[in-house]
C-alpha cells in the first residue's frame, strides 16, 4: 500500500538562513480575481453540446484505492462535479488510479503520458509529483494538490495550502496584537522543524522576538509533558514560590510585628500559597506549530505547570482547522489562521454529487477542474492564464499560482469563544491589489531548539517584607534560573560596595568571617561582589 508520506498542510520546505526583510507592499494586480466558477461553468456559449473549442484530452491522477482512497475519491467527486455540471463532446476526461507500490504507481504515471494529455489534475502526494515532472514533456501542464514546493516547477503547479502562508498570517495578527516575545512550540519531525524555521524567520522579520523554541513528539504524551515543564521553567518558579512562603512564613513565626504588618504578610502568604508557581514568563505569546490534538494537551500540561491565559496570549495555524480545539474552554481568545468557508454553492452540488459535505482538498479539486477549462477556452496563453497576478476566486477565496508553481491563497483569522464554537476575527483579503505575504522563505534551513531566555525569577521582586527586616541574611532571597543566550557578552557596570550594619541579635560565626592579618588579605570575592582595584 502506498502510505502518505506527507500531511495534508504539512511544510515540506526547507527552513531559512539569511537575513529576512519584509518587502513594502506594492500593487501588485490590476484588476479582480476571475470568478473561475462563473466564467467557465455557467457560460452558455461555452457548453453547448459541441461548442466548436478544442478537442482536450484531461487526465486526472489520484489514488483511489489503498489507505488514500477516501481522500483520492472526495477529489474525484469534485472534479466529477465540474465536468458533469454542462457536458461538453468534445472533452475527454480519463481517471487514473494512482496507489499501490511505486512500481504501480511509475507504470500508471508512464500510461497517462503515453495518452498525450493536454493537461494533467493531479497527483496528490509530492513522490509522484517529483515522478510526474521529470517524466511528462515539459510543456505539459499538470495541476497538483501536493504541499511539498520541492516537487513543482517544469510547469508542474499546486493547488493546495503553502503552509508558509499560514504562518505569516498568524504572526502578523500577533504583531497586530501587541506580542513582542513569543515561545514557539512545534513537533519534532521533519514537517514540524522546517515550519519552525519558516516561524523563526517570519517572526525576526515582524520584530518579534523569539525567547524559546521547543521541539516534542506529536502524540507522546511523556514528551509533551516535559516540554511543557520546560517550557513553563516550572522547576526554577516552583522553587520561588516555595523560597517566597518560606520567608513570608518564617518572619510571621520569628519577628515582633505589628497588628497591621502581621496582617500584610498573611494575605502575601495565603495568595502565594494558593498556586505552586511564582514569577512572570519570559514571553507573552505562543505559537504552536502542531495539531489541534497536540495543542489540546500541551495547553492541559501548561496549565498544571502554572501557565494560563494570563500568562500568554495562545495563536496556532492551519493545522488547527477540522480538530475540537475550540471545545477547550481555557482557550478562548486563542486564534489561528485558515482557508475561508467554503461556498454554499460548491457545497450544495458536492452534497447531491456525493452525499456529504467537502472538506477543503475536494474544493481545491472543483477548482482545479474549472482552472482547466479556463485554459483550454482562453486566448492566453498557459502561462498567461495561469500566473495571472490578479488571481482566481474559487470555492475557498481568492488564489493566484506564482511562477515558481505555488499558490497563494488568501487567509483569515479565527478566533475561539471558549463554548465549542469560532468567530472570524478577521477576514481574509478579497484582491491581490495589495500583496498579502512578503515574506521570502527560499533559503531556509533547520533551527534547533532554544532553551528560554529569561533573567530568571526572584522570590524577593514579588513580596513585600518591612523595611528593618529586608537585610537579614535569613530572609535574603536570589534569582533562580536565569538564562542569558546573547550573541554578544552582555556588559554589566560594576556594583558598588554596599556594607549594611548587621541586626543586634545576630552572631556571626562563620569561620570564613573571622579576623585576618592585613597584610594576607588579597584580590578576593566577597558575597560574589569583586572588589575592584
Amino acid at each position: 500500500m502506498y502510505m502518505n508520506k506527507f500531511l495534508i498542510f504539512s511544510a515540506l520546505f526547507l527552513a531559512s538562513c539569511g537575513t529576512t526583510k519584509i518587502l513594502k507592499p506594492t500593487p501588485v494586480a490590476t484588476s479582480a480575481p476571475t470568478d473561475i466558477q462563473s466564467e467557465y461553468l455557467y457560460s452558455s456559449t461555452l457548453y453547448a453540446a459541441d461548442d466548436g473549442g478544442p478537442n482536450a484530452n484531461i487526465a486526472v491522477l489520484l489514488p483511489m484505492n489503498g489507505s488514500s482512497k477516501d481522500v483520492g475519491n472526495n477529489i474525484k467527486t469534485s472534479i466529477e462535479t465540474a465536468f458533469l455540471r454542462k457536458p461538453k463532446q468534445n472533452i475527454r476526461v480519463s481517471f487514473y488510479d494512482l496507489s499501490g507500490e511505486k512500481s504501480d504507481r511509475n507504470a500508471a504515471i508512464r500510461d497517462v503520458i503515453n495518452t498525450n494529455p493536454d493537461i494533467i489534475i493531479g497527483p496528490l502526494f509530492a513522490d509522484d509529483a517529483n515522478t510526474l515532472r521529470d517524466a511528462k514533456p515539459s510543456k505539459t501542464p499538470v495541476i497538483s494538490f501536493t504541499s511539498d514546493i520541492n516537487a513543482l516547477g517544469n510547469n508542474v503547479i499546486t493547488m493546495n495550502l503553502i503552509p508558509t502562508q499560514s504562518i505569516e498570517s498568524i504572526i502578523k495578527q500577533m504583531q497586530t496584537d501587541g506580542a513582542k516575545n513569543v515561545l514557539i512550540l512545534a513537533p519534532d519531525d521533519k514537517s514540524g522543524k522546517l515550519m519552525a524555521s519558516t516561524a523563526s524567520k517570519i517572526a525576526s522579520a515582524y520584530d518579534i522576538q523569539i525567547n524559546g523554541l521547543f521541539y516534542y513528539k506529536s502524540g507522546n504524551s511523556d514528551s509533551i509533558k516535559d516540554t511543557s515543564m520546560r517550557a513553563s521553567m516550572y522547576n526554577a518558579r516552583s522553587s520561588a514560590n516555595t523560597r517566597a512562603r518560606e520567608v513570608l512564613s518564617d518572619i510571621l513565626n520569628k519577628e515582633i510585628l505589628d497588628g497591621a504588618t502581621r496582617s500584610n504578610l498573611v494575605r502575601q502568604l495565603e495568595k502565594i500559597s494558593r498556586t505552586e508557581t511564582l514569577g512572570k514568563l519570559p514571553y507573552d505569546a505562543i505559537l504552536f506549530l502542531g495539531n489541534g490534538e497536540d495543542t489540546k494537551t500541551i495547553i492541559s500540561f501548561l496549565r498544571y505547570y502554572g501557565v494560563g491565559n494570563r500568562d500568554a496570549a495562545i495563536y496556532g495555524t492551519t493545522l488547527w482547522h477540522g480538530s475540537d480545539i475550540a471545545s477547550d474552554f481555557t482557550l478562548a481568545g486563542a486564534k489561528y489562521a485558515t482557508l475561508p468557508p467554503i461556498s454554499d454553492n460548491f457545497i450544495n452540488l458536492y452534497n447531491m454529487m456525493g452525499g456529504k459535505d467537502p472538506d477543503y482538498l475536494a474544493a481545491f479539486g472543483y477548482d482545479a477542474a474549472n482552472l482547466a477549462l479556463g485554459m483550454l477556452y482562453t486566448d492566453k496563453s498557459n502561462d498567461a492564464y495561469l500566473f495571472d497576478p490578479s488571481g482566481y476566486a474559487g470555492t475557498t477565496g481568492i488564489f493566484r499560482i506564482q511562477p515558481s508553481g505555488q499558490s497563494e491563497r488568501a487567509l483569515r483569522i479565527m478566533e475561539l469563544n471558549g463554548d465549542g464554537t469560532v468567530k472570524e476575527s478577521k477576514s481574509a483579503p478579497t484582491n491581490f491589489i495589495t500583496q498579502i505575504y512578503s515574506i521570502n522563505t527560499s533559503d531556509l534551513r533547520d533551527v534547533p531548539e532554544r532553551e528560554l531566555v529569561t533573567r530568571g525569577v526572584n522570590p524577593g521582586d514579588y513580596i513585600k517584607i518591612p523595611e528593618n527586616l529586608r537585610y537579614k541574611s535569613a530572609y535574603r532571597t536570589k534569582t533562580i534560573g536565569a538564562n542569558y543566550v546573547s550573541d554578544e557578552p552582555e556588559v554589566l557596570e560594576p556594583a558598588p560596595i554596599q556594607i549594611y550594619a548587621s541586626d543586634e541579635k545576630e552572631t556571626v560565626s562563620n569561620d570564613e568571617f573571622k579576623p585576618v592579618k592585613i597584610e594576607s588579605v588579597s584580590r578576593k570575592y566577597i558575597d560574589s561582589v569583586e572588589i575592584l582595584e
